[in-house]
């Protein structure tokens, strides 16, 4: 640039030099020739003003982080050799921006995807970031809950904290927070246990009470074995009492081991074989299926073109087993109904209505628990199981199973489906 600006100015010099020479050293052409070298100077010094100002506002714009718009690199001088290196930094920077950006979008993707929380926050608390499953923590302003904090507080102090089950809300989360020294801040890790903890719960609860219902027939033949080997055996009353004892606690084991045999397996289906059902036909078979006991008036009541979505074998399974229950627990005379009934435009309700004692409205749920048994059900025969087998087989149908009783009129155990188009051939 040095040697351009001589030349301008050695040209300007060689024109006022001319000039002079040929009009003369008079004042009046002196000044003109100095006004001419002025004004070329000043435009020479506004081109290279704006070339510089072009590159600053270019520099700046890298400065801020955007690298989209290529800068021109005219001219053969220093500022061109200047804005022809800025435009290859530029162009470096894009790509290495590009980069960085799509791998910045992979670990975002990556932690949104995860069900854990993942939160970082600086020692002072300040979130710095979150994925989307730690949203459901944060408080409305960002920051993690209360019940976090002196675990984020020891983690930054001694390098690490962990919690198997903190509780925050009604959820419990196993977490664990480790100190990022470089970065001056914790991360935290939340796995939501609830459901888990609640299985394991619910799994030692079955295990438990498998065992007791196992545990009672067992001591009836180990009591009945052992009278009969102190002599009891030549007493043919005695042996055949204790016979039949033995024959009875078989038996109950027998059903009772057929009964968890049905639930693992009905804990283990997927999805159902979803069919159309022609509801009256299901309830036709189901009331075929079961005698109904003297001296209780059974009724049925369905729609007509009645058709529901569901599995056909696991639905008659579950109308067998409500409308035994029903019967079980209706006294004598009593009334049962068996109902099918649309409800609204999208689902079918079959319902199996009693005329029994009814059930404690804080009962109504807890009668779908696995070996749950009401002290009025404990006389009669039976593990508990039934209605929590009929609950996963509607689950599996897509459907549910609930119940409504009003203490001393009765109840009413109800199975919703969704509902279905008739077709020519129904299904039952």
């Amino acid at each position: 640039m040095r040697l351009w600006l001589a030349t301008v100015f050695a040209g300007v010099s060689v024109l006022t030099a001319g000039v002079v020479y040929l009009f003369g050293d008079r004042p009046r052409v002196v000044l003109g020739a100095i006004g001419i070298g002025v004004i070329a100077g000043f435009l020479i010094a506004a081109a290279i003003a704006k070339r510089v100002e072009r590159l600053a506002n270019a520099a700046g714009k890298m400065a801020a982080g955007s690298f989209d718009a290529p800068l021109e690199s005219g001219g053969l001088d220093e500022i061109g050799d200047l804005a022809r290196a800025l435009e290859s930094m530029r162009a470096s920077l894009q790509e290495s921006f590009g980069v960085l950006t799509a791998d910045r979008n992979k670990l975002e993707a990556i932690f949104d995807g995860l069900t854990d929380a993942v939160i970082v926050v600086d020692q002072d608390g300040a979130l710095r970031f979150s994925n989307r499953a730690a949203s459901k923590l944060l408080d409305p302003l960002g920051r993690p809950p209360e019940s976090m904090l002196p675990h984020l507080k020891r983690a930054h102090d001694v390098g690490f904290a962990a919690h198997p089950a903190l509780r925050i809300g009604d959820r419990a989360y196993a977490m664990s927070a480790r100190s990022l020294p470089k970065e001056r801040a914790v991360l935290v890790v939340a796995r939501d246990r609830t459901d888990e903890m609640r299985r394991e719960l619910a799994e030692a609860d079955f295990i438990s009470n498998a065992a007791h219902e196992l545990r009672n027939p067992l001591a009836g033949i180990s009591s009945a074995i052992e009278v009969l080997q102190e002599g009891g055996k030549d007493d043919p009353e005695a042996l055949e009492h204790f016979l039949g004892r033995l024959a009875e606690d078989a038996e109950r084991m027998n059903r009772l081991t057929k009964s968890l045999l049905t639930l693992a397996r009905v804990e283990s289906l997927g999805t159902g074989e979803i069919e159309e059902v022609d509801v009256a036909v299901a309830i036709r078979d189901t009331v075929e299926a079961v005698e109904t006991p003297r001296h209780i008036e059974l009724a049925v009541e369905v729609e007509p073109e009645l058709v529901a979505k569901g599995d056909p074998t696991l639905l008659r399974q579950v109308m067998v087993g409500l409308l035994t229950n029903a019967f079980k627990h209706t006294p004598l005379p009593g009334r049962v109904t068996v109902r099918g009934r649309r409800d609204g435009k999208r689902e079918v309700i079959l319902e199996v209505i009693d005329t029994g004692p009814g059930i404690p409205e804080e009962e109504i749920e807890r009668v779908f628990e696995r070996f749950y048994r009401r002290d009025e059900s404990r006389k009669q025969e039976g593990f508990g199981l039934g209605l929590a087998i009929a609950r996963r087989m509607v689950s599996v149908m897509d459907g549910e199973i609930g119940a409504r009783s009003v203490e001393g009129e009765g109840s009413t155990f109800w199975v919703r489906l969704p509902v279905a188009q008739p077709s020519p051939t129904p299904v039952a």
